[in-house]
């Protein structure tokens, strides 16, 4: 007699706890697909939006004067800011690069920086190679802007360049 009393006991217990496990596969699984039909798509940064202006080549031949190779940014996590660079090269005997950064939004200059490089021998290209990259510099997300770089040596020799980027959110 015992026996069938602790088994009506256990049995109504036992109960109890499978409907609780099945309760709370119900709410995780609710959970999981609604959260997955809101959710974003994750997608990789995209390349920068670049379009190329005349002279420029997307993969660099021989250096025939100051110039800029190509144009990027690099996003700094978790802000709204973003390191602006430039890379290129010059003929000359010159020794550094120094790079005006001006960024617009509709004709009207909204962030500018600066930075400097040393040229750097590229005997391969029949000159000499120059990185710049700025300090991180805050900017609007999801706007159109356009880059514009001032190359300007230690010799006075000078060149600009132009790209156009959309930064993405962080």
């Amino acid at each position: 007699m015992e026996n069938k009393e602790k088994e009506s006991v256990e049995s109504p217990s036992m109960m109890t706890y499978a409907i609780g496990a099945v309760l709370v596969l119900v709410v995780v699984a609710g959970a999981w697909y609604f959260r997955s039909q809101n959710a974003q798509p994750i997608t990789e940064p995209t390349a920068e939006t670049q379009e190329e202006t005349p002279g420029l080549s997307p993969t660099p031949g021989p250096i025939t004067e100051l110039a800029c190779d190509s144009q990027y940014f690099n996003p700094k996590i978790g802000f709204n800011e973003y390191y602006l660079s430039v890379e290129g090269g010059d003929i000359n005997e010159a020794t550094k690069v120094d790079c005006a950064f001006s960024v617009s939004v509709e004709d009207e200059e909204i962030a500018s920086a600066t930075a400097e490089s040393p040229l750097t021998a590229a005997p391969q290209r029949g000159g000499k190679t120059f990185r710049c990259t700025t300090d991180a510099v805050e900017l609007t997300p999801n706007v159109k802007s356009t880059v514009t770089v001032t190359l300007t040596d230690d010799l006075d020799a000078s060149a600009e360049c132009f790209a156009e980027f959309t930064f993405p959110s962080q």
